[in-house]
């Protein structure tokens, strides 16, 4: 198959999201969002399907990329005051790993969405997440 008869769909700006699954500690998702981010500029001269599901690989991509951030920050910042309080007693893996779990969690849902928006761009249709705004 040559690429004039193979459209260009937007599923590449998609499956950088699968770099998640980096076997690198805290990297992957670091990677994945900022590739989903930079694949846009070139995929958006692609056609309108391309540039639809680019702009969604985007929004997606910046907004997990901000999330997994802040949550790593606010880990890091617990993790910090915690150990300069001798005093405080540890009470227990939860209260102090909330923020780690939450971006747990946000892998996960990340990589659900990913993997049901590659193969929906795959077959050629626009992905659109329900709780984001529309691109007109």
């Amino acid at each position: 198959m040559t690429s004039a008869s193979r459209s260009v769909t937007g599923a590449s700006a998609w499956a950088w999201g699968l770099l998640v699954l980096l076997p690198i500690p805290l990297l992957g998702p670091l990677v994945a969002g900022g590739g989903m981010v930079a694949s846009y500029r070139s995929l958006a001269r692609e056609g309108e399907v391309a540039k639809a599901n680019a702009t969604s690989a985007r929004r997606w991509g910046t907004a997990f990329l901000f999330v997994t951030t802040a949550l790593l920050v606010m880990q890091l910042v617990w993790g910090l005051i915690r150990m300069t309080q001798p005093s405080a007693a540890a009470s227990g893996f939860f209260p102090q790993a909330i923020p780690i779990a939450l971006y747990a969690l946000a892998c996960v849902v990340h990589l659900v969405v990913v993997v049901f928006a590659v193969l929906r761009a795959r077959r050629g249709q626009i992905v659109r997440l329900p709780f984001a705004r529309s691109a007109s």
